[in-house]
């Protein structure tokens, strides 16, 4: 009886997913195009990408700001929140004047992560039993990732178009043949 009813789920929720498969088919087509756009105009993509970092800086600033007055925060807190949040406003701002400033400041904001992430990996793997070598080789490769970013940030703004662009292209064709392997199940069951 059971077996049955988990069947009659099943199809029930492929059915439902397969009167929509168009929606995964979209998805792959936008995927797809955007990453051809990444491809062709890098540069282009990195400072659209960039200016949209900057106007999240001013919205989260904004919203850090509105956050500090919350009830039940400390003095402490309050102010490291109006502090963050000026500050990230003020930086959005400055990115926002100048698409060149725009993107330095999503590389910086990008190596700097970077450099966190790989510190945390090494301490990780520095305190684990299991996974150690793992988590190691991870941090000191994030660490000379952020390095790199951070030395180089046009030229490491530009490689992360074309891998991203890369990756969405990839993603968009699974998505397309996703879409098209639904259909035709949903069809099947009908």
């Amino acid at each position: 009886m059971s077996s049955q009813f988990d069947a009659d789920v099943d199809n029930d929720f492929l059915a439902a997913i397969g009167r929509s498969w168009w929606l995964l088919l979209l998805g792959g087509l936008i995927s797809v195009g955007v990453g051809v756009i990444a491809l062709v105009w890098p540069a282009v993509t990195i400072v659209v990408v960039a200016i949209l970092f900057a106007i999240y800086l001013i919205i989260s600033g904004i919203f850090e700001i509105i956050r500090s007055f919350a009830s039940g925060l400390t003095g402490g807190t309050r102010v490291l929140l109006i502090i963050t949040g000026v500050l990230s406003v003020i930086l959005g701002i400055f990115a926002i004047r100048s698409a060149i400033n725009a993107a330095e400041l999503l590389a910086i904001f990008i190596g700097i992560a970077f450099l966190f992430r790989g510190f945390a990996s090494l301490f990780l793997g520095f305190d684990a039993k299991e996974g150690r070598g793992w988590n190691i080789f991870f941090g000191i490769i994030m660490l000379i990732g952020g390095i790199v970013i951070l030395v180089q940030p046009a030229i490491s703004l530009l490689t992360l178009a074309w891998v991203v662009g890369i990756w969405l292209i990839i993603i968009g064709i699974y998505e397309i043949i996703a879409a098209f392997m639904v259909r035709n199940r949903t069809k099947s069951l009908a």
